[in-house]
Order: C-alpha cells, then sequence, then structure tokens
C-alpha cells in the first residue's frame, strides 16, 4: 500500500482506500484498468428481485472474459475475504 501524505491527490486516497461495490454492471467490469481492481467487489444482493440469480454465472462469464485469471479472482472472491478477514 502506498503511503499517503498531506500532499496526496483525493484520488489517489480514493484508489488506496475506498471498496466499490457493484453488481449487474457491465461498465464496472471494462474500467477495471482505471480504478483499483483490489478494491472492487462483485455482489449477487441474493434473493432480492433485482439480483443476477440465478444467471449470475452466465452474466460473470461474459462480463469478465477480457480479464485475465487474478483480476477475476480478486474482484469475485479475493478482495472480500482480506476486507472481511475471511478463511480461505
Amino acid at each position: 500500500m502506498r503511503q499517503i501524505t498531506r500532499e496526496s491527490l483525493s484520488s489517489e486516497f480514493f484508489l488506496e482506500n475506498i471498496y466499490e461495490r457493484f453488481q449487474d454492471d457491465w461498465s464496472a467490469f471494462q474500467m477495471t484498468h482505471l480504478m483499483n481492481p483490489n478494491r472492487m467487489l462483485w455482489a449477487n444482493d441474493y434473493p432480492h428481485s433485482d439480483s443476477t440469480w440465478p444467471n449470475s454465472q452466465t452474466l460473470l462469464t461474459e462480463h469478465t472474459k477480457h480479464l485475465n485469471d487474478g483480476v477475476k479472482r480478486a474482484i469475485l472472491r479475493d478482495n472480500v475475504r482480506e476486507l472481511y478477514k475471511l478463511a480461505a
């Protein structure tokens, strides 16, 4: 993690410290190169009616096909494990 100083830009603070949660958002997956993929969290919101279930796997296959496996794993699983200190 980069050290944030008084001279740091607010955008640097945001990239290193703020987590972003999204679900059915194709554009979020397309913008990973402009964001910090280690602070992105994909969500399903099941069992609410506006969730992506039961089509989550199909949607994720399409939305993440351009991402490498490490970035995919981070957004879909590892980031939330780290944030909430969950066991692997």
